[in-house]
């Protein structure tokens, strides 16, 4: 195809977007529409988020992946999208692993003091297992020798400026200028920068078991429960320390005059159990497929990871059943994914694509939404709202008629505070990512506020007035593609 005649279809198509945007097919005169169904609105789709935390708090292990709050949880989805009239709604099961923790403890000196166990790390004998403690800061010391000994380290977070947001988009869209003056992940981020792999040099080099005291934190929770971008393989038992908790533990080996020993306890055992992904589908006039995922279990009370992804892809599925059926061009299939925790990232989004290959063929598109966060700083008394939404990055495919929809549908809806990045400026995060690497043109829709894997993930967090938002922008986003042909889709233009 010529330059000339790549420049002509892109101009055709524009205009094809911008009518379909408008009204879903036709438009006749300037500001008349068709008639389109509701949005859900913001406290509808702030309330599903509310009864999904309410659940998962009712079960000790919350919703975990394989546990009963994650089977309660399913069970609610399942409801919620046939409540909406959705007839072909399914839960697709499948068997895991995971690691039940049930005790843990950090005694010095015969004093014990507050800990949380390290996701991943190996249980230890019933007594548990005991070292003289050996600090060594935010770095491993290389070829150090720590037979027998506990290792004392310093867990540091990170977070992106938000002045940096030109450097790393084609696009921002900061009206207000709030993202340009603050950070992505506040001051110490989702994701730590100097871990886990210390933890490994700890296990390589003799460690009996790791302390990591969480210093950026500055609530002084131990509470960290990360998916694998943070998640350890088991080497060594590990325990987490609270930034307060920390200081006074260095404090006191800094004073002692002799090496201080402590003891490390953790128990638990692995677990065979159930996960499911819940797919529902509303078919399309052609066999081109449209996927709209987020996942389902959680850390924690999982306000933001991500009961507010949950909800915003039932709004998107309530709306869409709305729609005339002869409307929807593309089959749109809804996928709530089970265990984004697990190692296999994202697993039930894997999973997915190897239990239904005839919809991943004919899938043209992709589309992931999680975290819709508010932006909160960290305080020794607790945490503060700013009243600002935390920064959010749309990774975007690199095709020029889904950027220019895009680009209009985040002004159109005010979805303020957004970036979408340079073609691989970031690594693509979210349940789409596999898909992506599969080459499929993918949306991810992600925000990474430094609470989110901490069990200060509650439900004040969400942002409520987002919903609409981002539940509209995507809207747009699928009018536009519905009535684009699948190739176009897939063309590598930008």
């Amino acid at each position: 195809m010529t330059k000339r005649r790549i420049r002509n279809v892109r101009r055709a198509a524009t205009l094809v977007i911008i009518v379909v945007q408008a009204g879903i097919g036709s438009v006749f005169a300037q500001g008349i529409e068709r008639s389109k169904p509701h949005v859900p609105s913001n406290d509808e789709m702030f309330g599903w988020v509310e009864e999904i935390v309410e659940i998962t708090e009712g079960y000790p292990e919350l919703r975990r992946m394989g546990t009963d709050g994650d089977h309660a949880v399913r069970a609610y989805i399942v409801g919620r999208l046939k409540s909406f009239g959705i007839a072909d709604v399914e839960e697709q099961q499948y068997e895991l692993e995971y690691r039940h923790y049930e005790k843990w403890a950090l005694d010095v000196k015969g004093t014990s003091i507050s800990a949380y166990f390290m996701r991943g790390a190996g249980f230890t004998p019933r007594p548990g297992v005991t070292g003289e403690l050996v600090f060594v800061g935010e770095n491993i010391p290389k070829d150090a020798d720590f037979t027998g000994k506990i290792v004392v380290f310093e867990v540091r977070g990170q977070s992106v400026p938000g002045a940096a947001a030109p450097l790393i988009s084609d696009f921002t869209y900061d009206p207000n200028g709030t993202l340009a003056a603050g950070t992505f992940g506040g001051k110490a981020g989702p994701i730590p920068s100097n871990f886990p792999v210390s933890y490994y040099q700890a296990a390589d080099q003799g460690a009996t078991a790791m302390i990591a005291i969480l210093k950026d934190y500055d609530t002084g929770t131990n509470k960290f429960y990360p998916d694998p971008s943070a998640m350890v393989q088991t080497r060594i038992p590990g325990l987490y320390l609270g930034k307060y908790d920390g200081e006074a533990l260095l404090a006191q080996m800094e004073k002692s005059k002799t090496a201080i020993r402590a003891s490390v306890i953790i128990h638990g055992e692995i677990r065979n159990s159930i996960s499911a992904n819940i797919v529902a589908t509303l078919p399309g006039q052609k066999r081109d497929a449209i996927i709209v995922n987020t996942h389902h279990d959680a850390g924690f009370a999982g306000a933001v990871q991500d009961g507010s992804g949950i909800s915003s892809v039932l709004g998107l599925a309530k709306y869409f059943s709305k729609i005339p059926s002869n409307f929807r061009q593309k089959e749109l299939v809804f996928v709530f994914d089970g265990s984004h925790y697990d190692w296999n990232y994202p697993m039930g989004a894997n999973i997915f694509a190897d239990r239904n290959p005839e919809v991943m063929k004919n899938t043209v598109l992709a589309i992931g939404i999680e975290h819709i966060a508010k932006k909160f700083e960290a305080g020794k008394d607790g945490y503060r709202d700013t009243g600002e939404i935390e920064p959010r990055i749309l990774f975007t495919p690199p095709n020029q008629l889904l950027y220019n929809a895009t680009t209009r549908a985040i002004k159109q809806h005010n979805l303020h505070d957004t970036i979408i990045p340079r073609k691989g400026a970031l690594t693509m995060f979210g349940e789409t990512q596999s898909y992506y690497l599969k080459g499929i043109p993918s949306y991810s829709l992600i925000s990474g506020p430094e609470y989110l894997f901490l069990g200060d993930d509650t439900i004040d967090k969400v942002a409520r007035d987002q919903f609409e938002p981002v539940v509209k922008t995507f809207i747009s986003i699928i009018d536009a593609a519905m009535y684009l042909p699948g190739p176009w889709l897939k063309m590598v233009d930008r």
